[in-house]
């Protein structure tokens, strides 16, 4: 399966009081673990202000770390890097140490660009009570993953599963319980492919796409993937493909999935660029983001329509987040760069794409 604000400023000290969430306190479970609903957090801002964990259309890494902590100092280049490439995707991620502002800050100051999310000072170790020692954590570095006001996932983010857990949940992919139920289907379905038996295998996958078409979309791609490769149906791949575009509306994953599997996997000899364009004209009206519209762009590109693939990028670049409009304005000249070369630039397909 197919992966920016800048918190970069030192606010004045503030108390600033997290509300997450639910219930007090002293209505917290005696032992917080997951599932639990995530505790207040209660800090002073020394850098960055996240005045809020419970934005269902996020997901939160609460993770708690020490200037003096060894490991931690391992996991904080790692951690830079997710907030620096997912933030625009929705990811959060806050640091929050138990020591004195007069030690944080200075550390914040000789790290700079390279520890730029968010950090906070747990000064009356409140926040520290409510989430380390509640979940009987006795170890840091420790992250917290919450999502729509819950918690997901707790352990060490040096842990080679936590990039899998966070992106995971932040995709609504990240269910360990149906993952587990998935396995011998799954296996059922590949062996069933294995001796051509497709009829089969579509039944294995659609009894998984029965239980949840959001967390299993990568199920129904992969239906697509084995009726146009292996089976060698590319009309029912088609048929199969537009009715995924239909049923993931609301869905942006399964729609980027879609689309960069067509566009990229290269088991796939004849591209549908068509359903491609489909899948993400869908992706970029109901998800709108320079994302996804730069995958518009990307479509019209291999396409060979590079004077269309300039506008679409355009719009991407206007909106992206200022860390990465460098990235977007570079892929926008190359469009331009190869539509002038082109002159007047011609689709690579005869196929006309809705709207095209």
């Amino acid at each position: 399966m197919s992966l920016p604000f800048d918190l970069r400023m030192f606010a004045a000290p503030a108390i600033v009081a997290v509300a997450a969430l639910a219930a007090p306190a002293a209505a917290q479970e005696e032992t917080l673990k997951v599932g639990s609903a995530a505790p207040a957090i209660t800090v002073e801002w020394l850098q960055g202000n996240v005045t809020d964990i419970s934005d269902s259309s996020k997901t939160y890494v609460v993770e708690f770390w020490a200037t003096w902590c060894g490991p931690c100092m391992r996991s904080i280049p790692h951690l830079n890097e997710m907030h620096q490439k997912m933030k625009s995707k929705g990811l959060v991620i806050m640091g929050i140490s138990d020591e004195p502002a007069g030690t944080v800050r200075p550390f914040l100051n000789k790290k700079g660009a390279s520890m730029s999310y968010p950090v906070g000072v747990d000064k009356d170790n409140e926040t520290k009570k409510a989430w380390m020692e509640a979940a009987k954590q006795n170890g840091i570095p420790c992250a917290f993953v919450v999502k729509d006001s819950k918690i997901a996932w707790i352990g060490n983010p040096l842990d080679p599963n936590f990039d899998k857990v966070v992106i995971g949940t932040m995709t609504g992919r990240y269910n360990p319980a149906l993952t587990k139920k998935a396995e011998p289907i799954l296996k059922a379905a590949k062996d069933a492919v294995r001796i051509k038996n497709f009829q089969d295998a579509y039944k294995h996958y659609d009894s998984l796409l029965e239980i949840d078409p959001k967390f299993f979309g990568d199920v129904a791609v992969l239906k697509y993937k084995t009726m146009l490769v292996d089976a060698k149906d590319p009309d029912g791949a088609a048929k199969w493909g537009s009715k995924i575009t239909v049923q993931s509306m609301k869905d942006a994953t399964t729609l980027r999935e879609l689309t960069e599997t067509i566009l990229n996997d290269s088991a796939i000899e004849n591209r549908d660029y068509k359903l491609a364009l489909t899948s993400a004209r869908v992706l970029d009206a109901n998800h709108p983001s320079a994302a996804a519209k730069a995958l518009v762009a990307e479509v019209y590109a291999r396409r060979g329509d590079f004077a269309k693939a300039s506008e679409e990028q355009y719009e991407a670049w206007m909106k992206a987040d200022p860390a990465e409009k460098a990235d977007f304005k570079r892929l926008l000249d190359s469009y331009k760069k190869s539509s002038a070369k082109a002159g007047v630039a011609k689709p690579a397909t005869t196929e006309t794409a809705p709207g095209n």
